[in-house]
């Protein structure tokens, strides 16, 4: 009887010594060290759909402004990870300007969440 009584305890032990939470991941450890722009922005002519190149597009907040760099053609991205409220000034010669209202950028557990948006700009 001993010994079905210590079989028993040894076979609960095991069935229950398992750790749970080995299947849960920090999400934290899952971020990365890389630098992500606070926007991405892609222009396009509103009549032919195509990607805009030399566009100028200004983001400010009250107390910053940049001047986001085309990384491919009618692509254009930056400033790096920098939250605020920004609002957004679109301009190419020869097409209508757009300025935006206040665009504030999402963070999650991992910091600041690429804004990514995309514009049509019509001929004048």
């Amino acid at each position: 009887m001993k010994y079905l009584l210590f079989v028993f305890c040894f076979v609960t032990l095991i069935a229950c010594g398992g750790d749970d939470d080995q299947d849960t991941q920090d999400p934290v450890a899952d971020c990365t060290t890389e630098i992500l722009p606070t926007f991405s922005i892609t222009i396009r002519d509103a009549s032919t759909n195509a990607l805009l190149e030399d566009v100028s597009i200004t983001v400010m907040d009250q107390t910053f402004t940049a001047v986001l760099t085309e990384v491919s053609p009618g692509v254009y991205e930056g400033p790096d990870e920098r939250d605020g409220s920004y609002t957004i000034r679109i301009e190419k010669e020869d097409y209508q300007t757009i300025i935006t209202a206040q665009i504030t950028p999402q963070e999650d557990e991992c910091g600041l969440v690429t804004e990514v948006l995309s514009y049509e700009l019509e001929e004048l």
